[in-house]
């Protein structure tokens, strides 16, 4: 642990030291330049120098740190989707361009029997394309993914009888197809967490860049540390927190969704810390990426945008 926080100290230093030597040939320095290269410097020194050190510390302080026996529960009884089959909730905020063909892959899945499109306030014809193409439509008035993440899960629990329930954006950056492949884990585990972060599987054009891999690597690393585990490094083996694919047992679900209360972008990370505090045991799966259809409204929209989720995520794991 010395180690790593020595090596962001040592990172800090760099940083400060090039800060230093542009100031000294008389280059301006601003928190929210104009260029991309002076936000992803600025981006460099809050998160590496600052941010993420101190988050570290917090997290290791004994108050701070939550302890969870994940490991030593009892192994869940085997889920009986065979008959009850999934329901797919995919969210959608001025998604027309997208939501067809991201429904489309749903339900053509066979163990899908119902796709739910949560129509997040949207302004175009989301909700009509998505009826179209055999979705039932969900409106949430509240504005924020985390809200129609909470709206979309509810109306599986009370309005389905599914016994695994896939939460998903309507974006088209996420396969259908990759639902197959993430069910057998359900059979040991409660959830099932997508990730983002395997070159392999990342397509051209996507919005995981270094940024957003080396964000979401580092904040991964800050649940790991708060839920630890001297042999595993860590209890649940994370490598993507902002990833919004995953699927969930429905008993599950029922214990946690009256526990869900973050309304903003950063709803992911928060549905994690929530699942490892009611000791749900979690596993993540590498799973296809590809360039989302349309604009995105999210952490890909800009760098700017990005950093504040990113505060809001590292908020969240140190004081949740």
């Amino acid at each position: 642990m010395a180690s790593l926080l020595g090596g962001f100290a040592y990172l800090g230093l760099l940083l400060s030291a090039k800060a230093g030597a542009n100031w000294a040939a008389g280059v301006e320095l601003t928190f929210w330049g104009s260029s991309p290269a002076d936000i992803w410097f600025t981006s460099a020194i809050i998160y590496f120098a600052w941010v993420l050190p101190i988050a570290i510390l917090l997290v290791l302080l004994p108050a701070r740190r939550h302890p969870n026996s994940n490991s030593t529960s009892e192994t869940p009884a085997m889920p009986d989707w065979a008959s009850r089959g999934l329901a797919a909730v995919l969210t959608a905020y001025n998604d027309e361009e997208s939501i067809g063909p991201a429904v489309d892959e749903f339900v053509r899945l066979p163990r899908i029997n119902k796709v739910i499109v949560v129509d997040n306030n949207c302004t175009d014809r989301t909700d009509a394309v998505a009826s179209a193409h055999g979705a039932e439509v969900v409106p949430e008035p509240r504005q924020g993914y985390g809200f129609a993440c909470m709206r979309g899960l509810r109306f599986a629990l009370e309005r389905t009888d599914a016994e695994l329930v896939v939460l998903v954006e309507g974006d088209m950056t996420f396969f259908g197809d990759d639902v197959p492949k993430l069910l057998p884990y359900l059979e040991e585990c409660d959830m099932v967490l997508g990730t983002r972060t395997n070159r392999t599987l990342t397509r051209e054009g996507s919005q995981m860049d270094w940024f957003l891999a080396w964000g979401n690597l580092a904040l991964a690393f800050l649940i790991r540390l708060r839920y630890w585990d001297r042999d595993f490094l860590g209890q649940v083996q994370l490598t993507d927190v902002g990833c919004t694919f995953r699927v969930i047992r429905r008993s599950a679900l029922e214990r946690i969704i009256d526990q869900l209360k973050v309304g903003g972008d950063y709803f992911s990370p928060h549905m994690i810390l929530v699942a490892l505090r009611n000791e749900l045991r979690l596993v993540e799966a590498p799973i296809k990426f590809r360039a989302r259809v349309g604009l995105s409204k999210g952490a890909g929209h800009s760098r700017r945008r990005a950093l504040r989720i990113g505060f809001s995520m590292v908020h969240e794991i140190t004081f949740h």
